[in-house]
């Protein structure tokens, strides 16, 4: 598993979780959230978006991660993944409901990878231009 994927997993799990603080550190400074599809509306405090995201969009489901590609460039890295939401009260169950979220991950001065920009939307986030 590359750190990527890595860092992925850790934020959906810190996000199922409800664990603010590791849910910042999966994050850069400046990170951008599309907390809603309306106009890419975006926002900087990325753990209220993350919570206002999760209250109206998955209630009453866990997020899991499927097949990602990730395209590299120097310390900037493009990833397109599938996303699954799973009941809370089925964690077992087969996931009900795809996405394709877009995400653009910035290697910091540490070496560590972190989100810039969090979009769970998509490319759906077009439909709603």
């Amino acid at each position: 598993m590359n750190n990527i994927t890595q860092l992925l997993a850790r934020l959906h799990n810190a996000v199922n979780d409800n664990d603010p603080d590791s849910v910042s550190a999966c994050y850069g400074d400046n990170a951008k959230v599309i907390s809603t599809p309306l106009k890419g509306t975006a926002q900087h405090d990325c753990v209220s978006a993350l919570q206002t995201f999760q209250h109206k969009y998955m209630p009453e489901h866990i997020v899991t991660t499927g097949d990602e590609i990730v395209i590299e460039a120097g310390d900037v890295a493009l990833v397109i993944a599938k996303l699954y939401l799973v009941p809370k009260a089925a964690p077992h169950a087969l996931p009900c409901d795809g996405k394709r979220a877009v995400y653009v991950m910035q290697r910091n001065d540490s070496g560590e990878w972190r989100c810039i920009i969090d979009n769970f939307f998509g490319t759906d986030l077009l439909d709603f231009a």
